[in-house]
């Protein structure tokens, strides 16, 4: 009797099996009998044995002796026959994985955003891209936009949310979408009733800015002097989402662009009006990849779906 492993040692040497030998030899297995063998893969009995005797010589050893109640594997051809099937459940598995993943039943998809963008927008975009595949996992990181277009180039995300413009080639802009230069104020401000604000509206009150350094603030510096506007800078913060909270508790004023806006949904305890500024920031969904996988194609097909 030979042992498993001097199976092992058998197959050590390059042996060449095809898929239609090892067909054969497991339904000569299954059945017991070359005959009903043939049947079941719509052979001749013939075509069955020709099939097991080429296996054989490849092989280098025999798989079956013939008995009166048919066809019975050898200790080898039984030790074989484990692996084949091993061999056989582990590739139906990754078959059913692969359906799972193209069907969108799982998956992973790795999501790097502005924090504006992950605070105010994602929440509302995964709650319907949840109530359509709800068995994608999701990371979601929130970074300023320059370290984006660092990280973005590491391949580890498969999307990227960030300002426009960009000036790197092997970036894939999927899909963009752009917000409005918008006044935000807390609910009870004297300007509140107002259907439209000027900008000379914000002349003497206390603003709350982005960052020194960054796109958009330079901009909003830009349009308040060229209006001879006078306002007071008393806080800098990164996002939106942080303007927001700070307004909203009396820090002051400020002029965004409103990624929140996605249901009509307001914010309690502000009020957001337009402003006589045609300013607006075009936002890119992007990736390194120009093929996404598909639980990126879902999700940007959700967005368009959502911002158009």
């Amino acid at each position: 009797v030979i042992s498993h492993a001097s199976l092992i040692i058998f197959f050590s040497v390059p042996i060449e099996m095809n898929s239609r030998q090892i067909e054969a030899f497991q339904a000569v297995i299954r059945t017991g009998s070359m005959t009903l063998a043939g049947k079941l893969l719509y052979i001749s009995q013939p075509g069955v044995s020709r099939l097991i005797n080429e296996l054989e010589q490849d092989i280098g050893f025999k798989l079956f002796v013939r008995r009166k109640s048919g066809m019975q594997a050898t200790p080898e051809g039984v030790l074989l026959y484990e692996d084949i099937e091993k061999q056989f459940l582990g590739l139906k598995e990754l078959e059913g994985i692969a359906e799972s993943i193209k069907t969108s039943q799982k998956g992973l998809l790795r999501i790097i955003a502005m924090p504006g963008v992950v605070h105010l927008m994602l929440p509302k975009v995964m709650k319907y891209y949840w109530q359509r595949y709800p068995k994608i996992n999701v990371e979601i990181e929130s970074y300023p936009r320059i370290e984006i277009l660092d990280r973005i180039n590491t391949r580890h995300y498969d999307i990227g949310i960030v300002n426009l413009p960009i000036d790197n080639s092997e970036i894939h802009i999927h899909y963009t979408f752009e917000k409005k230069l918008t006044f935000v104020m807390p609910e009870n401000h004297i300007l509140a009733k107002k259907d439209k604000i000027v900008i000379k509206d914000l002349d003497g009150l206390d603003f709350v800015s982005f960052p020194i350094g960054t796109f958009v603030r330079h901009q909003i510096e830009n349009i308040i002097e060229e209006h001879k506007v006078h306002i007071r800078s008393r806080l800098s913060v990164r996002s939106v989402s942080d303007i927001y909270q700070f307004v909203k508790y009396g820090a002051g004023v400020s002029l965004i662009f409103p990624f929140h806006e996605l249901d009509g949904e307001d914010i309690a305890g502000l009020v957001l009006k337009p402003v006589n500024i045609d300013f607006s920031i075009t936002t890119g969904v992007i990736s390194r990849r120009k093929k996404s996988s598909i639980a990126a194609q879902n999700f940007i097909g959700l967005m368009k779906e959502l911002l158009n």
